[in-house]
């Protein structure tokens, strides 16, 4: 179970408010995006469950260290990864807090126990789902080989570069930085696989890695 952000006052009628869309999770709609690939959308709803059951807390850490980038960072990556799988109220509750920590908002305390609770509601449907206990994320791949197994998918249109990106997050954010790797995997989810390769290709290119590296310290 998800640990819970520290609770918050009622919402106010000034703060943004959250859709709720049922259900959490839509799982017609996540594995259509993956082109009617169903063994392929549970193996990466097991990946979410061990990638970010602790999201939640991890983004409270980091407003707690006063660190307000990193907690849009995570808030962020978390968006795109409930896009990937359609957990659309998930989605819609990253993106206000988001968007409240871009623009230095009040009321965070309370989108984060928003978000955490949608999270909460993920985590408990895919836990339920007996097919998806059954599936064993993807082993992490060798060290080294990602970017350029990567790169090969991107090139021929293999949807499993989704997965991959998901399970070579580490390696491929060493390699892009942590916004490229964010711009990735932004690409990939939405099957861009001309912008992704562009990314990717990009991170090679004299002096693109300072200036990432730059950006990231921005």
């Amino acid at each position: 179970m998800t640990q819970h952000a520290p609770a918050s006052p009622p919402s106010s009628p000034h703060l943004p408010q959250v859709p709720r869309p049922s259900p959490a999770l839509d799982i017609e709609a996540g594995v259509e995006r993956l082109m009617g690939n169903r063994p392929f959308y549970l193996r990466i709803l097991a990946r979410f469950r061990t990638d970010y059951r602790q999201a939640a807390l991890a983004i409270r850490h980091a407003l707690d260290a006063g660190d307000s980038a990193q907690a849009r960072r995570l808030t962020h990556t978390l968006k795109g990864a409930a896009g990937m799988i359609e957990a659309r109220g998930l989605h819609a509750a990253s993106l206000v807090l988001e968007t409240a920590l871009r623009d230095g908002a009040g009321g965070i305390d309370t989108l984060l126990a928003q978000l955490d609770a949608a999270l909460a509601g993920v985590l408990r449907h895919i836990d339920a789902m007996a097919l998806v206990q059954e599936e064993t994320p993807p082993a992490a791949p060798a060290q080294g080989d990602s970017v350029g197994r990567l790169r090969a998918m991107l090139d021929i249109g293999d949807g499993a570069a989704v997965e991959l990106v998901l399970a070579a997050r580490s390696e491929l954010g060493t390699h892009l930085g942590e916004r490229g790797y964010e711009a990735l995997s932004a690409a990939v989810a939405d099957f861009d696989f001309e912008r992704a390769l562009e990314l990717l290709d990009g991170a090679n290119r004299p002096g693109q890695a300072d200036r990432q590296e730059t950006g990231n310290r921005a």
